[in-house]
């Protein structure tokens, strides 16, 4: 048969018991609400669950994908760093040179058109004798130097 006791109301023992209820209660809703795992802990936690070879498996595959990367890198820099350097020292001086040409040849149009726009007669009419109507003058044909 079953026993029953009745336990005096002490003021102090349900003061402590009310107060260890609350510690552990606490605790235990303080633990879940309170402490957030981190995604670094949640990947630590992988370690576990993942094979030992898987990782090294893992592990090697990202070593080697990652140095490919970084020769990837160097490679392509190495490779702008010609072809830039190259553009500077071989068309640069081209496009300057033919840029400069092209004032030369700007300057000897204007140059021809000042002299062809001066006659001898300040009132513009052509010069020659009266009775005769005047030919146009045909300008000599500008030849560029080796042809």
């Amino acid at each position: 048969m079953v026993k029953l006791e009745e336990v005096p109301d002490d003021h102090e023992s349900t003061d402590d018991e009310s107060s260890d209820n609350e510690s552990a209660s606490s605790v235990s809703s303080g633990s879940s609400s309170d402490y957030e795992e981190s995604v670094f802990e949640r990947i630590l936690a992988l370690r576990d669950i993942i094979p030992e070879d898987t990782r090294e498996s893992i592990s090697n595959n990202v070593s080697t994908l990652i140095s490919f990367g970084a020769k990837t890198a160097r490679f392509l820099g190495n490779t702008f760093w010609v072809l830039t350097t190259t553009a500077l020292i071989l068309v640069m001086p081209l496009a300057l040179e033919i840029e400069r040409e092209n004032s030369i040849i700007q300057m000897e149009n204007e140059q021809k058109a000042m002299m062809g726009g001066q006659s001898g007669n300040p009132y513009g009419q052509p010069s020659g004798p009266p009775g005769q109507p005047s030919q146009p003058q045909q300008q000599p044909r500008l030849i560029p130097p080796g042809f």
